[in-house]
């Protein structure tokens, strides 16, 4: 294992911040089970996106878990763990008080290196409860999306859009480290801030959250296979399909096609004559990454619901300062008088301001290939 990993503090680990009917089907009750998941259906519906939930793949994956039921004919209920579909060996996540810089983000973020396994990034994990409307129709406007969770993908992550709390476009602000070790199956193993799935994690005080800022490609692959055409692949919080970058045809879905949105009218498996869905394209790491804006209306309720999985914590930045959940760039005495402030229940160191002493020195990992299960660091 590299000297260079540590522990991660509580306070400012991963916190990565982000910040109807075109035809008719029936669908009669039934229970299907995986290793992972389970869907069950108990409603019949004649709209045409409902029935395309209810026969969606959901994750049967090597490390998720979610259960999906259908209440009514147009409301699709999900919990699950909220634990990543597949993951990396290391990641590079925020650096804390004590941590070693291994690389820095194009926007100035400091990371250093953690395992999945022994660092905290598989503990404290926000577990998943919401309720979907499945028969989405179209607002008179569109509607920001803002921060934190605006879908749910059937691997059982959340999609957020495709910014970071730094304003920067999450899949342009990456970075990676290769280091020599035998853990990740060869001689090498490169750690990302955003992994290959485009996935990381948020920190907080009351959990983190596994999310993706773009197409989740290791969720694809299993769906569609490696040249598609794309299936469903997750729900936006207006209850329109998400779809992966691949068209009806197999090819690649030009960004210049979509809407403000992301969203398209066009064939997909599910809707051969065309519906409205969402697309996130391949190869992007502009903001058309993700989805920016609702074609459809989103519930209070629902949105109340994701939004605590949300990240609310400040990270730290190259230049000395610590940028804020809301997107302001502050100093880290600033930083930790807002912690103070809206987390009365914080622990605070009395040189800081905020508790940023490294924890516990992580167990020694062990060398071989294979996925790891691990915690969250310093949560």
């Amino acid at each position: 294992m590299p000297t260079a990993l540590r522990a991660v503090p509580a306070l400012l680990a991963l916190a990565l911040l982000s910040s109807c009917s075109s035809g008719t089907a029936t669908t009669t009750s039934s229970t299907s089970t995986t290793s992972t998941s389970t869907t069950t259906t108990t409603a019949t519906t004649t709209n045409a996106y409902a029935a395309a939930y209810q026969s969606a793949t959901y994750n049967n994956g090597n490390s998720g878990n979610m259960t999906v039921s259908f209440p009514s004919s147009c409301s699709m209920t999900v919990t699950g763990t909220g634990v990543p579909y597949q993951h990396q060996v290391y990641y590079l996540v925020p650096v804390g008080t004590g941590g070693t810089v291994v690389a820095t983000t194009p926007s100035g973020i400091q990371l250093q290196l953690a395992t999945y396994a022994n660092s905290g990034l598989s503990t404290s994990i926000k577990t998943i409860s919401a309720t979907f409307n499945t028969c989405p129709t179209k607002a008179t406007s569109t509607t920001a999306t803002g921060g934190g969770p605006i879908g749910l993908m059937f691997s059982g992550t959340v999609l957020f859009d495709s910014y970071e709390a730094t304003t920067t476009v999450a899949l342009g602000d990456n970075a990676s480290y290769t280091f020599a070790s035998t853990a990740c199956g060869g001689t090498t193993c490169t750690a990302s801030f955003i992994d290959p799935c485009n996935q990381h994690t948020t920190g907080s005080t009351s959990g983190s959250t596994w999310h993706y800022h773009g197409v989740p490609t290791c969720w694809t692959t299993h769906v569609d296979g490696s040249s598609g055409p794309s299936h469903i692949i997750g729900i936006a919080l207006d209850g329109y399909p998400i779809y992966g970058g691949y068209d009806i045809n197999g090819n690649a879905v030009s960004v210049s096609s979509l809407d403000a949105c992301n969203g398209i009218t066009s064939p997909t498996p599910e809707f051969p004559s065309g519906a409205y869905h969402y697309v996130l394209p391949l190869n992007t790491t502009t903001s058309q990454s993700s989805i920016n804006c609702y074609t459809g209306t989103v519930s209070a309720t629902l949105s109340a619901q994701m939004q605590k999985l949300a990240c609310k914590m400040p990270m730290l930045l190259a230049d000395g300062n610590a940028r804020l959940p809301d997107g302001r760039e502050v100093s880290r005495e600033e930083a930790a008088a807002w912690v103070k402030q809206t987390m009365p229940g914080m622990p605070m160191g009395p040189a800081q301001g905020m508790q940023m002493a490294a924890g516990p020195q992580p167990a020694k990992q062990k060398e071989g290939g294979g996925r790891h299960a691990m915690p969250m660091p310093g949560m």
